[in-house]
């Protein structure tokens, strides 16, 4: 039986035929790796993200907390919602990305744009609706305290020992840390841009299967 013969008799493969220039490239597969991982977490947390407006309230009164009649302003919470949802979308765009670049699709590096397009908008506006939501926020914040203290003094314990913190410092700590942290989901979305853009990684791409 000849090397012919053998390879008649073999099964078909289900994996993409072998491409030796595109395997010393290495950049696709660490890149989407890495990006499979990041849709990964970023899926955990927007699911998080979508649902803690009806499960935060059972926890606060799990702990013990009495809010009383306080409830979130309806518009916070559905937006809180539906930017937990966007973000669940934009995740499965990313993993699809990923898997295109890792089996060398051509239209891999056109969904990563669009993913990277489209979550540095998300971000500037999630930023934007962060300072809109300042006051809401320490409203509940303000409740939570309160609740706090007041636990405090009918389980027998010092409210004193209970850090305080003014409506003032809350605003000015919680534009504090939107203007720190708010822009921070850009940065990947940043990375990969600039990566995929490049003449030399788009020049890779062209060879590339359909």
């Amino acid at each position: 039986m000849n090397i012919q013969d053998d390879h008649a008799g073999a099964s078909p493969s289900i994996l993409p035929p072998d491409d030796l220039g595109g395997k010393e490239v290495r950049w696709p597969t660490v890149l989407a790796v890495i990006s499979m991982v990041y849709a990964g977490l970023a899926f955990i947390a927007n699911a998080c993200g979508a649902a803690s407006p009806f499960f935060a309230p059972y926890a606060l009164r799990l702990s013990g907390l009495d809010m009383g009649d306080f409830a979130m302003p309806g518009w916070l919470v559905w937006v809180t919602v539906g930017s937990g949802i966007i973000g669940l979308i934009m995740a499965i765009v990313l993993f699809s990305g990923g898997i295109a670049l890792l089996r060398r699709r051509r239209n891999a590096l056109g969904i990563l744009k669009a993913w990277v397009a489209v979550t540095i908008v998300l971000t500037i506006l999630g930023v934007g609706i962060g300072f809109v939501a300042i006051e809401p926020n320490v409203q509940l914040q303000l409740e939570i305290q309160d609740a706090t203290i007041k636990m405090v003094k009918e389980r027998g314990g010092k409210a004193g020992d209970i850090p305080v913190q003014t409506a003032d410092e809350m605003r000015s700590q919680s534009r504090y840390m939107l203007a720190i942290f708010g822009l921070l989901p850009m940065v990947y979305p940043v990375i990969v841009g600039f990566l995929i853009t490049s003449r030399g990684r788009m020049s890779d791409a062209e060879a590339w299967m359909e």
